[in-house]
């Protein structure tokens, strides 16, 4: 007696469509996530960024994925009419601004220099001749991985706002240890620029490998 065949055996090319809907977007995400990440390491290889613009061009990165989560949240609610997600947005935002605060200020005081406060090291973030376009690139990143990913391909519908909040921790935790780990190594060696660029390659595929698990298992289920 032979088996029944499955969906994928009955309509191969309705499958291969599936794995293609899901692969296409998540490939297209994360080389615009590579190619994101070529701004910093191209400035380390040419010799124009020291270990401190690096780490704290990472550390400002968490900014960008804290309002990714937000938006998230806010689409969620608006797409399922879940309007006392408004609180958990607000709580999130406190919380998560928290951790990023004294997140911000070890990296300044442990790395920055001397007497200059987060204030400071905010301002040289957005100046034009600071990491305005490095920091563009990161939200542009992201923004396209938010539009492709989680609307495009239907993450919000396995969303909720728990999983949302709780996220972004686990991935910037892990990422900024070695981050800042191994930039307090790279600045007692003399900050030597092919160790630099190891780190940089190194956060890229951390980072890499976080979002591809990520949107694999959001995706997972819609598939």
């Amino acid at each position: 007696m032979t088996k029944p065949p499955t969906a994928a055996r009955a309509n191969p090319k309705g499958a291969a469509a599936m794995i293609g809907a899901v692969t296409v977007p998540l490939m297209a995400s994360s080389a615009a996530l590579v190619l994101a990440n070529l701004v910093p390491l191209g400035g380390v290889l040419l010799g124009y960024w020291s270990v401190y613009e690096i780490v704290l061009l990472f550390w400002a990165e968490n900014i960008v994925i804290g309002v990714m989560v937000l938006l998230r949240m806010g689409s969620l609610m608006v797409l399922k009419r879940l309007w006392p997600m408004a609180l958990v947005m607000g709580f999130f935002t406190l919380h998560y601004g928290l951790f990023t605060f004294v997140h911000g200020q070890f990296v300044v005081g442990m790395l920055g220099p001397t007497g200059q406060e987060l204030g400071g090291a905010l301002a040289f973030l957005l100046a034009p001749d600071g990491l305005r376009w490095a920091m563009l690139a990161l939200l542009a990143s992201h923004l396209f991985s938010l539009v492709v990913n989680y609307l495009g391909q239907g993450e919000w519908r396995q969303a909720d706002a728990i999983s949302l909040m709780k996220q972004p921790y686990p991935r910037i935790i892990v990422l900024h240890l070695v981050i800042i780990l191994g930039g307090a190594v790279t600045m007692a060696l003399g900050s030597p620029s092919a160790l630099l660029a190891l780190l940089v390659v190194l956060k890229l595929v951390l980072d890499l490998r976080a979002h591809r698990a990520e949107h694999s298992a959001a995706q997972a289920p819609a598939a």
